[in-house]
């Protein structure tokens, strides 16, 4: 994953502990304090889609048929949810621009 400022090219890659926590659509550059739009690509958005369905319907399972194998298959599901997400970023998605160009509203809220 490319974490380089769109602007000035800077490194960007000690905020990604904050972007994890804190999730905002936008933030600042910490060096030329231009406007960053977070760039999510689809492959993330449909695994993180994909996890989550798959940890509701084992929850699900797991409650309606009182059965502590499902609940296990659960957690095991949730825990590799939380393995994807990095083996895709350094594997498939390696010169993925992190952060965009935010592109700024105009007065009537267009963009």
């Amino acid at each position: 994953m490319n974490y380089r400022c769109p602007f000035c090219e800077k490194d960007l890659k000690s905020r990604k502990l904050m972007h994890a926590v804190v999730a905002r659509a936008e933030t600042d550059c910490l060096h030329c304090k231009s406007r960053l739009r977070y760039n999510v690509h689809r492959a993330e958005s449909a695994v993180v889609m994909f996890n989550f369905v798959a940890i509701a319907v084992f929850v699900t399972s797991a409650y309606w048929l009182q059965s502590k194998t499902l609940a296990i298959i659960a957690f095991g599901a949730a825990m590799l949810g939380a393995l994807m997400l990095p083996m895709l970023e350094r594997t498939w998605l390696k010169d993925w621009p992190r952060f965009a160009k935010a592109v700024p509203k105009t007065l009537d809220g267009d963009y």
